[in-house]
């Protein structure tokens, strides 16, 4: 089973966004967790900065009541005070409310004190709030970013056109009227995240992607196929060591060899949608239009060969274009990336692919590899064995489980 992302129990958008994955827990502990407690690094950071900002606050509100004695030797009692105010008397009854709370007592005299107030010695601590403010924000950017791409209604041809407008025609105006230098402070902004999107093969940017698959073992991809030469060998190899893997292959190479297709298939083996023509040179930037074409073309010529459906989908060299993911979601596919690749396509060293592959692997990570290539049989072949081997360089918990490397529904 793929991966999925799922929360991390964070309250504030940046450990929403940059917080890590969710942790499996079992029985007690998911119910003691489910929306219960913060993320745990986010509970570790707000339990200092918060009694240090609220701290500043009280000791800068007693110095200008009753000056330095009372602000020292009364900054303790009353912060301790404060605490159970915000605590029991009008905090919430879970760490989001109990968070906005804070947030909004915090941020309202960080503002007062940058902006309004006498100077002061506790500046430092409303610099602090506000930066953490400053990164909350760009954070909620991110996760209003995130929802347009996965959420069916904004994941959709046209919707995509409207946001490309969206950001690009404002940047364009700008730069009309007030020239190319005002241009520059958007523009390798927005190139960036598009760059990122596109190119990374793994990045998130677009639309969700899986990168693992649940279980304590790895999950073998293989790419380009299928090849009357390589399929056959690579079939024999896996049945040898008893493993089932993806198959992502070409639909215009289905269309010549179905049979080969169909013998993927009857071994107990996936196949996955690797597009019809594999545009590998200019998949990146195609139109929905023809992005819709290679990927659904490839998908009927998987149908008509094999009877089946393929349920996952992975782009030419991992880059997709900004009009995947809606033609995906029609189609209900799922975009899977990888975690180790060697660049097996264009190298020859068979020993340094499957070093470059199998070393520092562990349980749940999805390794690319190629068929059609020179070195393609060798490759699987080693990779097999050091798998199997449970070589130092192999992290395994536990004994392989063949039957859960593959995807399951």
């Amino acid at each position: 089973m793929l991966e999925k992302d799922r929360p991390n129990r964070a309250v504030t958008p940046f450990f929403q966004i940059f917080g890590g994955r969710w942790q499996r827990l079992s029985g007690d502990a998911i119910h003691m967790t489910e929306g219960a407690g913060h993320h745990r690094l986010e509970w570790r950071v707000l339990s200092v900065l918060v009694p240090l900002v609220a701290g500043a606050a009280v000791f800068d509100a007693l110095w200008r009541i009753g000056g330095a004695w009372l602000a020292w030797g009364g900054v303790l009692p009353v912060l301790f005070l404060l605490f159970h105010i915000v605590a029991i008397v009008i905090g919430g009854k879970n760490p989001l409310a109990q968070w906005q709370r804070w947030n909004l007592l915090l941020a309202a005299w960080s503002v007062w004190q940058g902006w309004f107030a006498n100077e002061s010695g506790v500046r430092w601590a409303a610099g602090i709030w506000l930066g953490v403010l400053a990164l909350n924000a760009v954070s909620a950017l991110c996760l209003g970013w995130r929802f347009l791409m996965v959420h069916p209604a904004t994941c959709t041809a046209v919707a995509r056109w409207f946001i490309f407008a969206a950001i690009h025609v404002p940047v364009f105006v700008v730069t009309w009227l007030y020239g190319w230098h005002a241009g520059l402070v958007v523009l390798p902004v927005a190139a960036a995240v598009w760059l990122c999107g596109t190119f990374l093969p793994n990045s998130r940017v677009f639309g969700p992607i899986a990168r693992r698959v649940e279980g304590k073992d790895v999950l073998l991809t293989i790419d380009d196929g299928p090849d009357p030469v390589d399929t056959p060998a690579l079939l024999d190899l896996l049945d040898q060591h008893g493993r089932r893997a993806v198959f992502f292959i070409i639909g215009e190479k289905v269309r010549r060899h179905p049979e080969l297709a169909r013998e993927i298939v009857r071994r107990g083996h996936e196949l996955g949608n690797h597009t019809m023509t594999h545009p590998v040179g200019v998949f990146w930037g195609l139109g929905p239009a023809r992005t819709r074409r290679e990927i659904e073309g490839c998908q009927q010529a998987i149908e008509e060969a094999t009877g089946t459906k393929a349920r996952f989908f992975r782009a030419p060299a991992g880059h997709r274009n900004w009009f995947t993911h809606p033609a995906l979601q029609d189609l209900g596919l799922e975009l899977v990336g990888w975690r180790k690749r060697a660049y097996d396509t264009i190298r020859s060293d068979v020993d340094g692919i499957v070093r470059d592959l199998v070393t520092g692997v562990k349980d749940g990570d999805i390794l690319l590899l190629h068929e059609a290539t020179m070195t393609s049989q060798g490759v699987m072949k080693g990779v097999l064995e050091a798998l199997e081997s449970g070589t130092p360089r192999v992290k395994k918990t536990e004994a392989p489980d063949h039957h859960a490397a593959l995807p399951d529904s």
